[in-house]
Formats: C-alpha cells, sequence, structure tokens
C-alpha cells in the first residue's frame, strides 16, 4: 500500500515531470532536421569562398581518402541517394575535380575518382571548413560535441 511519503521527488515537484516525448515538439526527425538546415548554414557561410558547398567538400574528402569508389559506395558512406549524389557530382566533374573512369576490374561500372586539380581545391577549402567547424565546437564545446557525435553514430546504426 503506497503512502504519501512513497511518491517520488517528480511527483512531488510537478515542474519537474519528465517531458512527454510523444509531443510533436520533441519529434527527433523534426529537431535533426532544423539543427541540420542551421548548421548547414554556418557552413556554406564560411565554405563560401572555397567555391566548393558544404556538400561537395565531404565528397572530395571521401574520394581522396578512399581512393577511386563506386557511385554506389560513394552514395552509402555519405548516407545519399545516388540520383542526389549524380546531381552533386555533376559541378564538381564540369570544374574538373573529379572524373568517372571505367573500374579496370569490371568495365559495366564507373568509378568516381578525385583528380589533382580536386585535391588542391579540397586542400585549399579545408582552411574554410576548419573555420566552420571551429565556430561549431566554440558554440557547443568540444566535449558536448564529442557526446553528440556519439550518440549521432549509435542513432544512424540503430535506425538503418
Amino acid at each position: 500500500m503506497k503512502t504519501g511519503h512513497d511518491r517520488t521527488s517528480q511527483d512531488r515537484n510537478p515542474a519537474k515531470q519528465a517531458p512527454d516525448l510523444l509531443q510533436p515538439v520533441h519529434c527527433v526527425s523534426n529537431n535533426l532536421q532544423k539543427t541540420a538546415r542551421a548548421v548547414s548554414r554556418l557552413y556554406a557561410e564560411e565554405m563560401r569562398p572555397s567555391g566548393l558547398t558544404r556538400a561537395q567538400y565531404p565528397m572530395l574528402g571521401y574520394l581522396e581518402a578512399a581512393g577511386p569508389l563506386p557511385m554506389s559506395d560513394l552514395a552509402n558512406r555519405l548516407y545519399m541517394e545516388r540520383t542526389t549524389l549524380t546531381r552533386n557530382l555533376k559541378p564538381l566533374e564540369a570544374a574538373g575535380y573529379v572524373e568517372r573512369p571505367v573500374d579496370p576490374d569490371d568495365a559495366r561500372v564507373r568509378l568516381v575518382a578525385i583528380t589533382p586539380l580536386g585535391r588542391r581545391k579540397l586542400r585549399e577549402a579545408r582552411r574554410y571548413w576548419r573555420a566552420a567547424q571551429s565556430r561549431v565546437l566554440k558554440l557547443i564545446g568540444a566535449e558536448a560535441w564529442l557526446e553528440l557525435e556519439a550518440s549521432l553514430r549509435t542513432l544512424r546504426r540503430l535506425v538503418q
């Protein structure tokens, strides 16, 4: 039998009630999208002088680190639909930053590869990206970012 003394501290203090996470204001998807848009604007602002968009920079970065990749592999690494990746690669290809060679192991497959010009552009853009990254880290703090980054990775892994 419960007595008045059995109540939790949350019961005694209505102001400390746990939020109802099933209310729209707590929508995970909406909150992630709003945050992504706000952070993307900051990166776009900082990256503008480089001539690369905040979406193009990681494409070149992945290609530099991994070497030539089939479109599907690059799309998977970027969590992007192939059609979106194709649309985003067109200006990089037109600028000479990437090329689409045939896979030497399978002539049916076209690869995406960073060119020497693309490597130079990536190095040039890196300082602008670092300025954006520094701005965000200054706002949120390194420790909070590392915790959030770990949570985001966990969420991505769980929803796949």
